[in-house]
Order: C-alpha cells, then structure tokens, then sequence
C-alpha cells in the first residue's frame, strides 16, 4: 500500500477517468526545492480501454508556476501493464508541480488514474 498526502496529489479522484490527453493541469505548490529526492507513484487500477491504449505520463515543475519543464517522466504504460503501479524518483528543483498525460489514441480510456508523491518511496510495505 503506497500512502499519500491528498494535499500533494498531482491527481486525484475528482479529476475523473484518464481518458484524455492533459497538457495543461492544475500545478500543486511544495514550497519550494526537494530536500531529498521524492518518488512519484502512478496507479492505474483499471483495465485501459481502447485502439491499442498506451500513455505516456511527466511530472513537470516550475519556479514561478507558468513557466513549466518536463523533470521526470514514467516509462510509458500500455494495456498489457494495467492494473498496475508505477514508479519514478528524482530530486526536483522547482517549487510548483503538475503531471502532464498523453493518450496515444484519442478513444484510449485508463479510468481513474492516480498519481502523487508516496511516502516510503518504492516499498509498497513498510
């Protein structure tokens, strides 16, 4: 079980079914440059719909909160790898935060995908 702080979540349950593409999401503020390197997950807890489903997912960040470079990016995930969780860490610079998500295909459906900062990085059981 990976825990998460709801306040930190780049998404979240209300953000609906990934069933396109988000360039532009709402940024989250950390405050400012990790400490220590953080690990992102991803959950995917459905089946992917759709032409041959793939998505590709980057966790951005910013200094000013408009100005946004691509800092980690998850190995892209298909249909044969959901259900499933996906991890990626890195020690980021910026203070603000957002996921970007990019369907290969535009009638590609991941239901409800979350994705945030985890406590305990890669160990699902601590």
């Amino acid at each position: 079980m990976s825990i998460m702080d709801v306040n930190l979540m780049l998404r979240a349950v209300g953000a609906g079914a990934l069933a396109d593409s988000e360039a532009t999401p709402a940024s989250k503020d950390f405050g400012g440059p990790d400490q220590h390197a953080l690990t992102y997950v991803c959950i995917c807890p459905a089946a992917a719909t759709g032409t041959t489903p793939a998505v590709t997912i980057e966790i951005q960040e910013s200094d000013d909160d408009s100005s946004f470079r691509t800092a980690l990016t998850f190995e892209p995930i298909a249909a044969a790898d959901v259900p499933g969780k996906f991890f990626v860490t890195g020690k980021l610079d910026g203070r603000y935060r957002r996921h970007v998500a990019t369907l290969f295909n535009e009638d590609n459906d991941f239901g409800l995908v979350l994705i945030a900062p985890v406590i305990g990085g890669l160990y699902e059981d601590f």
